[in-house]
């Protein structure tokens, strides 16, 4: 594969979409709150307030329980094969543990510190709107925005503060699910792949790596049982997108704890 590769990656059930739409916030937040300008503060701000009003749809915190749960428990299960590096398994299986007891022992919603934040509300409100947190709009944020920038912040950093076990764990359960996968060369003939799965294993993601030299991205439909990978060609992002009509080779992992 070229060395200049794009990964495009599946979920496969609920579960893993919420943590990959998290993860992804999650970095968004951490770059541009770090960041000094003005601009950076207010996208690391809204992207908080998406990240508040997902973790709010859904117990983030008892999904996250559930699925390290579920990869100690299939760790376990991995003890008593040949070959297994009995070491390295056990330290696995201790730092999962930690990280489950860590998130059990934290106590409180996850946005107690910003649900009764008459400013993060204010800002969460107007964001909703289209062009809605503009100074006439909002002069409170237009006055946030023009403090310095380690004040702006400091802020901000409070405000995630309740979110960083989680956020640990998001990168840990992804990173050790992504692992799982093993990656192999495979080919779409005339831009197109199918593969059947093995509903013997819980499969959690799939994960297609393809070289930009390929000028093309892969368009992923995945069941129980079965999945197609299809290569479109952009074009100049003007028209609809085509299909490619050539063999593509690309890079395959099937992800499964």
């Amino acid at each position: 594969m070229s060395q200049s590769t794009l990964t495009f990656e599946q979920p496969l059930h609920e579960r893993v979409r919420l943590l990959l739409r998290l993860e992804a916030l999650v970095e968004r937040f951490r770059s541009t709150s770090l960041a000094s300008r003005d601009f950076d503060h207010h996208h690391a701000l809204t992207v908080l307030v998406d990240i508040y009003a997902l973790a709010g749809r859904v117990d983030v915190k008892r999904e996250l329980m559930g699925e390290i749960e579920r990869q100690i428990a299939n760790l376990n299960r991995l003890a008593s094969q040949p070959g297994v590096d009995q070491e390295r398994l056990t330290l696995t299986m201790q730092g999962q543990r930690r990280l489950l007891a860590r998130l059990e022992n934290q106590v409180g919603s996850l946005d107690h510190r910003v649900k009764d934040n008459e400013f993060f509300t204010s800002v969460r409100q107007r964001t909703a709107l289209p062009g809605g947190a503009c100074d006439f709009d909002l002069p409170v944020y237009h006055y946030w925005l023009s403090q310095p920038a380690g004040t702006r912040e400091e802020l901000l950093l409070e405000w995630f503060q309740p979110l960083e076990t989680v956020a640990e764990a998001i990168t840990q359960v992804l990173t050790f699910m992504r692992a799982a996968g093993s990656p192999r060369k495979v080919l779409a003939h005339d831009g197109y792949y199918e593969q059947g799965l093995d509903t013997n294993y819980a499969w959690q993601m799939l994960r297609v790596s393809v070289g930009s030299e390929e000028q093309c991205y892969p368009e992923i439909s995945a069941g129980r049982q079965r999945f197609t990978v299809r290569f479109l060609d952009p074009g100049e992002f003007h028209d609809r997108p085509r299909i490619v009509s050539r063999d593509v080779p690309f890079q395959l992992s099937c992800c499964a704890i």
